[in-house]
């Protein structure tokens, strides 16, 4: 009903994880995206709904999103139309040890792969949000400099796929 009542949904079926996003699938399944406290594996953890969020399954870690323990952002920009694929964007500092390196990466299939990544910002980096701006852009607000300076940046998915620097 977009967004005029709520209701709490189950939390994922694993312990260990916090700080979580949701990102809605093509077929509106929903994907959970979450900070990772198993330092066995230094990546993310996602799980998947069927039913809206009332219950998750397929825990597991996405190997591909590299993580120390910290928070991360996933947003949909796009959904699969006229023969393109649907576009959901990840960022976080892609690290396994430490805050730094925040990456931006994209993906086509619905959060299955991660084929386009880039660098944002190499040194001390943290927390990020993304979001869609009304101009196609996609904004970032993250920490950076070990939490000195709130940055905002401006890139267009082509960054991510060809060598221009970030607006």
């Amino acid at each position: 009903d977009h967004g005029q009542t709520w209701q709490l949904g189950e939390t994922a079926p694993q312990a260990g994880v916090n700080e979580c996003e949701v990102v809605e699938l093509a077929e509106g399944r929903l994907l959970l995206n979450m900070r990772n406290y198993d330092r066995e594996v230094r990546a993310r953890q996602v799980a998947v709904s069927d039913d809206g969020g009332k219950s998750w399954h397929d825990q597991r870690h996405d190997r591909t999103l590299v993580a120390p323990t910290c928070q991360a952002s996933i947003r949909r920009i796009r959904w699969p139309a006229q023969g393109q694929p649907g576009v959901i964007l990840f960022s976080n500092p892609a690290s396994p040890n430490s805050r730094e390196k925040l990456t931006v990466r994209a993906s086509y299939d619905d959060a299955q792969t991660w084929p386009d990544s880039r660098v944002l910002h190499a040194g001390s980096s943290a927390y990020s949000c993304l979001c869609s701006l009304p101009d196609g852009q996609v904004g970032c607000l993250y920490e950076r400099d070990n939490y000195k300076q709130i940055v905002w940046a401006r890139f267009n998915l082509e960054w991510l796929q060809a060598e221009q620097e970030p607006r």
